[in-house]
Protein backbone atom coordinates (compact mmCIF):
# COMPACT_ATOMS: atom_id res chain seq x y z
CA UNK A 1 0.00 0.00 0.00
CA UNK A 2 2.63 2.36 0.42
CA UNK A 3 4.37 1.47 -2.38
CA UNK A 4 1.62 2.72 -4.44
CA UNK A 5 1.27 5.54 -2.66
CA UNK A 6 5.14 6.15 -3.18
CA UNK A 7 4.65 5.48 -7.08
CA UNK A 8 1.35 7.66 -7.08
CA UNK A 9 3.24 10.57 -5.88
CA UNK A 10 6.56 9.98 -7.74
CA UNK A 11 4.72 9.91 -10.72
CA UNK A 12 3.01 12.85 -9.99
CA UNK A 13 5.71 14.53 -9.30
CA UNK A 14 7.27 13.75 -12.64
CA UNK A 15 3.98 14.50 -14.42
CA UNK A 16 4.32 18.25 -12.55
CA UNK A 17 7.68 18.44 -13.34
CA UNK A 18 7.07 17.67 -17.10
CA UNK A 19 4.21 20.19 -17.12
CA UNK A 20 6.32 22.90 -15.69
CA UNK A 21 8.30 22.25 -19.11
CA UNK A 22 6.15 22.02 -21.63
CA UNK A 23 3.28 25.02 -20.73
CA UNK A 24 6.21 28.23 -21.55
CA UNK A 25 6.36 26.64 -25.14
CA UNK A 26 2.36 26.65 -25.35
CA UNK A 27 2.08 30.44 -24.06
CA UNK A 28 1.31 32.72 -26.23
CA UNK A 29 4.09 35.18 -27.43
CA UNK A 30 2.95 39.06 -26.29
CA UNK A 31 2.25 41.96 -28.78
CA UNK A 32 4.74 44.15 -28.87
CA UNK A 33 3.46 47.42 -27.51
CA UNK A 34 2.75 49.94 -30.30
CA UNK A 35 5.45 52.79 -30.56
CA UNK A 36 3.81 56.27 -30.73
CA UNK A 37 4.56 58.82 -33.68
CA UNK A 38 4.24 62.40 -31.99
CA UNK A 39 3.80 63.74 -35.00
CA UNK A 40 0.86 61.56 -36.10
CA UNK A 41 -1.25 63.57 -34.24
CA UNK A 42 -0.39 66.74 -36.12
CA UNK A 43 -1.00 65.02 -39.24
CA UNK A 44 -4.14 64.30 -38.53
CA UNK A 45 -5.40 67.99 -37.40
CA UNK A 46 -3.95 68.74 -40.69
CA UNK A 47 -5.63 66.16 -43.46
CA UNK A 48 -8.68 66.60 -41.14
CA UNK A 49 -8.66 70.93 -41.51
CA UNK A 50 -7.42 70.02 -45.71
CA UNK A 51 -10.58 67.61 -45.80
CA UNK A 52 -13.44 70.48 -43.77
CA UNK A 53 -12.16 73.11 -45.97
CA UNK A 54 -12.59 70.76 -49.42
CA UNK A 55 -16.39 70.20 -47.58
CA UNK A 56 -16.81 73.85 -47.31
CA UNK A 57 -15.54 74.77 -50.89
CA UNK A 58 -18.16 72.21 -52.05
CA UNK A 59 -21.15 73.06 -50.23
CA UNK A 60 -20.54 77.32 -50.51
CA UNK A 61 -21.71 79.16 -53.78
CA UNK A 62 -19.58 80.16 -56.40
CA UNK A 63 -17.87 83.53 -55.42
CA UNK A 64 -18.64 86.32 -57.83
CA UNK A 65 -15.64 88.17 -58.94
CA UNK A 66 -17.06 91.70 -59.66
CA UNK A 67 -15.63 93.25 -62.78
CA UNK A 68 -15.11 96.63 -62.17
CA UNK A 69 -16.02 98.84 -65.39
CA UNK A 70 -13.80 101.68 -65.35
CA UNK A 71 -15.68 105.10 -66.76
CA UNK A 72 -13.83 106.44 -69.39
CA UNK A 73 -11.59 109.46 -68.17
CA UNK A 74 -12.92 112.83 -69.33
CA UNK A 75 -10.64 115.42 -70.61
CA UNK A 76 -10.83 118.84 -69.49
CA UNK A 77 -12.39 121.09 -71.94
CA UNK A 78 -10.37 124.67 -71.99
CA UNK A 79 -12.96 127.23 -71.46
CA UNK A 80 -12.09 130.10 -73.48
CA UNK A 81 -11.17 133.17 -70.99
CA UNK A 82 -13.97 135.67 -71.51
CA UNK A 83 -13.17 138.56 -73.52
CA UNK A 84 -14.04 141.70 -71.91
CA UNK A 85 -16.87 143.54 -74.08
CA UNK A 86 -16.63 147.20 -73.94
CA UNK A 87 -19.92 149.32 -74.77
CA UNK A 88 -19.77 152.55 -75.21
CA UNK A 89 -23.10 154.45 -74.67
CA UNK A 90 -23.34 157.49 -76.63
CA UNK A 91 -25.31 160.01 -74.81
CA UNK A 92 -28.52 160.86 -77.06
CA UNK A 93 -28.60 164.59 -77.47
CA UNK A 94 -32.75 165.76 -78.15
CA UNK A 95 -32.27 169.09 -79.46
CA UNK A 96 -35.87 170.66 -79.19
CA UNK A 97 -37.46 172.11 -81.97
CA UNK A 98 -35.48 175.63 -83.67
CA UNK A 99 -37.95 178.16 -83.34
CA UNK A 100 -37.94 181.12 -85.40
CA UNK A 101 -36.31 184.60 -83.66
CA UNK A 102 -38.76 186.74 -83.24
CA UNK A 103 -39.59 189.42 -85.52
CA UNK A 104 -37.38 187.67 -88.17
CA UNK A 105 -40.50 186.07 -89.77
CA UNK A 106 -41.73 189.92 -90.68
CA UNK A 107 -45.08 188.05 -89.87
CA UNK A 108 -47.90 189.77 -87.15
CA UNK A 109 -49.05 186.40 -86.41
CA UNK A 110 -47.00 182.86 -86.81
CA UNK A 111 -46.38 179.72 -85.37
CA UNK A 112 -43.99 176.48 -85.76
CA UNK A 113 -45.86 172.76 -84.42
CA UNK A 114 -43.68 171.65 -82.10
CA UNK A 115 -45.70 168.48 -81.94
CA UNK A 116 -48.68 166.25 -83.01
CA UNK A 117 -50.37 163.38 -81.88
CA UNK A 118 -51.24 161.06 -83.07
CA UNK A 119 -48.86 161.13 -85.80
CA UNK A 120 -49.77 161.52 -89.55
CA UNK A 121 -50.66 158.13 -91.20
CA UNK A 122 -51.27 156.29 -88.00
CA UNK A 123 -53.63 153.62 -88.24
CA UNK A 124 -57.04 154.09 -86.18
CA UNK A 125 -59.63 151.69 -85.97
CA UNK A 126 -63.23 151.96 -87.38
CA UNK A 127 -65.44 154.15 -85.37
CA UNK A 128 -62.91 155.13 -82.79
CA UNK A 129 -63.13 157.77 -80.66
CA UNK A 130 -59.88 159.86 -80.12
CA UNK A 131 -58.17 163.24 -80.02
CA UNK A 132 -55.70 165.17 -82.20
CA UNK A 133 -53.19 167.40 -80.22
CA UNK A 134 -50.62 169.91 -81.31
CA UNK A 135 -48.64 171.73 -79.71
CA UNK A 136 -47.58 175.00 -81.26
CA UNK A 137 -45.46 178.18 -80.61
CA UNK A 138 -46.36 181.70 -80.94
CA UNK A 139 -43.03 183.16 -82.86
CA UNK A 140 -44.76 185.99 -84.70
CA UNK A 141 -44.74 189.59 -83.51
CA UNK A 142 -47.92 189.89 -81.48
CA UNK A 143 -49.42 188.26 -78.96
CA UNK A 144 -52.62 185.69 -79.35
CA UNK A 145 -55.84 186.80 -77.05
CA UNK A 146 -57.81 184.19 -76.46
CA UNK A 147 -60.88 186.91 -76.34
CA UNK A 148 -60.63 187.02 -80.41
CA UNK A 149 -58.04 183.98 -80.90
CA UNK A 150 -59.39 180.13 -82.23
CA UNK A 151 -58.80 177.40 -84.33
CA UNK A 152 -61.12 176.59 -86.80
CA UNK A 153 -62.13 173.40 -89.05
CA UNK A 154 -60.55 174.38 -92.70
CA UNK A 155 -61.11 171.84 -95.11
CA UNK A 156 -61.09 167.57 -95.67
CA UNK A 157 -62.68 164.89 -94.05
CA UNK A 158 -65.01 165.85 -91.29
CA UNK A 159 -63.30 163.96 -88.18
CA UNK A 160 -64.45 166.61 -85.60
CA UNK A 161 -67.27 166.98 -83.61
CA UNK A 162 -67.39 170.84 -83.05
CA UNK A 163 -65.62 172.84 -86.12
CA UNK A 164 -64.57 175.83 -83.70
CA UNK A 165 -62.28 175.72 -80.87
CA UNK A 166 -61.73 178.62 -78.34
CA UNK A 167 -58.16 179.00 -77.17
CA UNK A 168 -57.55 178.17 -73.38
CA UNK A 169 -55.64 181.28 -72.59
CA UNK A 170 -53.47 184.02 -74.54
CA UNK A 171 -50.47 183.28 -75.61
CA UNK A 172 -47.69 186.18 -75.55
CA UNK A 173 -44.87 186.10 -78.38
CA UNK A 174 -42.26 183.31 -77.61
CA UNK A 175 -45.07 180.79 -75.60
CA UNK A 176 -46.29 177.81 -76.42
CA UNK A 177 -50.01 176.06 -76.40
CA UNK A 178 -51.17 172.53 -76.82
CA UNK A 179 -54.67 172.53 -79.19
CA UNK A 180 -56.82 169.74 -78.93
CA UNK A 181 -59.33 168.97 -81.11
CA UNK A 182 -62.07 165.36 -80.24
CA UNK A 183 -62.29 163.46 -83.44
CA UNK A 184 -64.00 160.17 -84.05
CA UNK A 185 -62.29 158.15 -87.23
CA UNK A 186 -65.20 156.84 -90.41
CA UNK A 187 -66.60 153.31 -90.32
CA UNK A 188 -65.19 152.83 -93.71
CA UNK A 189 -61.70 151.74 -94.11
CA UNK A 190 -59.41 154.25 -95.67
CA UNK A 191 -57.15 157.23 -95.37
CA UNK A 192 -58.65 160.47 -94.56
CA UNK A 193 -56.85 164.01 -94.20
CA UNK A 194 -58.26 166.65 -92.18
CA UNK A 195 -56.67 170.50 -91.73
CA UNK A 196 -57.42 173.34 -88.83
CA UNK A 197 -55.93 176.94 -88.73
CA UNK A 198 -55.42 179.46 -86.03
CA UNK A 199 -57.54 183.13 -86.44
CA UNK A 200 -56.52 185.93 -84.56
CA UNK A 201 -59.62 188.38 -85.30
CA UNK A 202 -60.02 187.84 -89.47
CA UNK A 203 -56.19 186.63 -89.64
CA UNK A 204 -55.70 182.96 -90.70
CA UNK A 205 -52.77 181.09 -90.28
CA UNK A 206 -51.03 177.93 -88.53
CA UNK A 207 -52.18 175.13 -90.51
CA UNK A 208 -52.59 171.98 -88.69
CA UNK A 209 -53.01 169.05 -90.71
CA UNK A 210 -53.45 165.57 -89.49
CA UNK A 211 -53.84 162.03 -91.90
CA UNK A 212 -55.07 159.00 -90.51
CA UNK A 213 -55.15 155.44 -92.02
CA UNK A 214 -58.98 153.82 -90.92
CA UNK A 215 -58.80 149.69 -90.92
Amino acid sequence: MIRRNTRFFVLLAVTAFMLACVIPTFAPTPAPVPTFDPNSLFTAIVETANAAATQTAHVLPPTLTPTATVPPTKTPTVTPSPTATFYFVIATITVPPTQIPLGVSDKQYDCQVLSQTPQNNSIIAKSSVFEARWTVANIGKSGWDSNNADYRYVSGAKLHSGPVRDLEKSVSAGGTIELVVSMQSPADPGTYSTSWKLNVGKTEFCPLDLTIIVE
